[in-house]
């Protein structure tokens, strides 16, 4: 059974859905949890037993998420024993959990939130550094779809950087002891002209 994490605020927000779209297309059949992230607790995950964790892309800025609801899944990223993947804001995620900053990758013109902020949208090729682990078998230099304002700003104690672009210099980061991992862009969208991203689902559906 996999454990979706669904970190978007009152259902805004295509990436939990787009995760498990994925997911159903790689592993026909697989038991599939959808849980929000406010109702996570190292208790309900421990009930669940999921063999792999993900944590979906947030909706909202950071700012809206209450260290309080968020408690549960800093638990479970410091603690669980499976092998979790955070997808965009869910590499974010992962970064707060361990006290590392994230911020807008840039502000262009004056706004709140997003508004008036740098997006890096599309497919975009990204600069791979790790040989094995979620990016086994890929090139060098991957094509994977973007959607975000907000990146890593620096890597957290006991983590590497995996991968990296122009635009956000840690597209992707794993811990150096544990099965954690991070990327800054959608695996999950993925097509058959842009196939990396299901490599990845695939290579950590193998951890």
């Amino acid at each position: 059974m996999l454990l979706i994490i669904d970190n978007t605020i009152e259902g805004v927000g295509s990436s939990p859905r787009e995760i498990r779209s994925a997911l159903e297309r790689i592993e026909p059949g697989v038991r599939i949890v959808t849980e929000r992230f406010e109702n996570i607790s190292p208790e309900h995950v421990r009930t669940l037993n999921p063999s792999h964790i993900f944590l979906s892309g947030q909706s909202h800025p950071w700012d809206r998420y209450s260290r309080e609801d968020l408690a549960g899944v800093f638990h479970v990223i410091h603690h669980a024993p499976q092998p979790i993947l955070g997808v965009c804001g869910g590499q974010q995620q992962i970064a707060l959990a361990y006290g590392a900053p994230v911020d807008l990758i840039e502000r262009i013109t004056p706004g709140e939130g997003y508004d008036g902020a740098l997006r890096e949208r599309g497919y975009c090729a990204v600069a791979v550094k790790a040989e094995n682990g979620i990016f086994d078998g890929l090139p060098e230099t991957i094509t994977v779809w973007e959607s975000h304002c907000d990146e890593v700003k620096k890597l957290p104690d006991e983590f590497v950087c995996t991968a990296t672009n122009e635009t956000s210099e840690i597209q992707a980061m794993q811990h150096a002891s544990r099965p954690l991992f991070g990327v800054q862009f959608h695996p999950e969208l993925f097509d058959e002209e842009h196939p990396h991203g299901r490599i990845i689902l695939e290579n950590f559906l193998q951890l």
